[in-house]
């Protein structure tokens, strides 16, 4: 399972980096803490899309059954973790830090602390007993951010997590119900359901962001719906798939 992930999470990390119009990269310009957040966020965002290779090397190598159900629990928990832990607390704790290397009035910048799971909390808070008159989404906007970006910060990335753990089980049911397929037909048709069920779901959570909306002027839906929302397409492959497996079995 490592083998499947770990060397295309690594090629991610390098060449992320390497995607952005900037030259040199950003991550590349500045100390080593800054680097290393960088690294931290981008195991956190391609992780729970690359579990999905995880859950196909699973199912070759114990088969679709109840010991798989129980390592896929345990691993897809794990990996959620993990994803979460570097990106939404490692991340923003590096980035601080790094930060305040360089201003001295760190606390007038970020009033709230990083921008972790608590710092996102305070800064909600905050927000909702000090009405500002006028919202922003500036870094130097904090204390005016829109509620309901801040509840759609808190809970995109815990979407995020369950979805890696969703894939894991996808990945695991599309070996299955390709098992029967020859080499090209199997690799061609798991490469498209990964891919195209990773970029679906991530462009739906871009999508239904309220920064988009508050771009545009028009008014905030729900932060948390436009999160979460997005989790239905993977449920229902995966419940697709879970039913022709088990027709195919019957």
């Amino acid at each position: 399972m490592v083998r499947g992930v770990l060397p295309w999470l690594l090629l991610l990390v390098f060449l992320r980096p390497l995607a952005t119009p900037e030259w040199p990269p950003y991550e590349w310009t500045g100390s080593f803490l800054r680097w290393l957040s960088g690294v931290a966020g981008d195991v956190g965002l391609f992780l729970p899309f690359l579990v999905f290779a995880a859950g196909t090397a699973l199912t070759r190598v114990v088969g679709l059954s109840r010991r798989l159900v129980g390592i896929a629990v345990v691993v897809g928990i794990s990996s959620a973790a993990l994803g979460y832990g570097c990106s939404e607390v490692l991340k923003p704790v590096l980035v601080h830090r790094s930060l305040a290397a360089q201003l001295p009035a760190i606390e007038e910048a970020h009033p709230f602390g990083p921008r972790t799971p608590a710092g996102l909390v305070r800064n909600l808070t905050f927000v909702r007993q000090n009405p500002p008159t006028e919202f922003g989404l500036g870094t130097s906007q904090l204390r005016s951010r829109p509620p309901e970006v801040l509840r759609w910060e808190l809970h995109r990335p815990i979407a995020l997590a369950v979805f890696g753990i969703i894939n894991l089980f996808l990945g695991a049911l599309v070996a299955e119900a390709t098992v029967r397929m020859g080499r090209p037909g199997q690799w061609n048709t798991r490469l498209a359901i990964g891919v195209v069920g990773a970029i679906t779901f991530f462009a739906l959570q871009e999508m239904g962001s309220p920064i988009q909306s508050f771009l545009r002027g028009d008014p905030m839906g729900s932060g948390v719906l436009a999160a979460w929302g997005p989790l239905a397409l993977p449920l229902a492959e995966a419940l697709l798939l879970g039913y022709l497996v088990w027709k195919r079995r019957s």
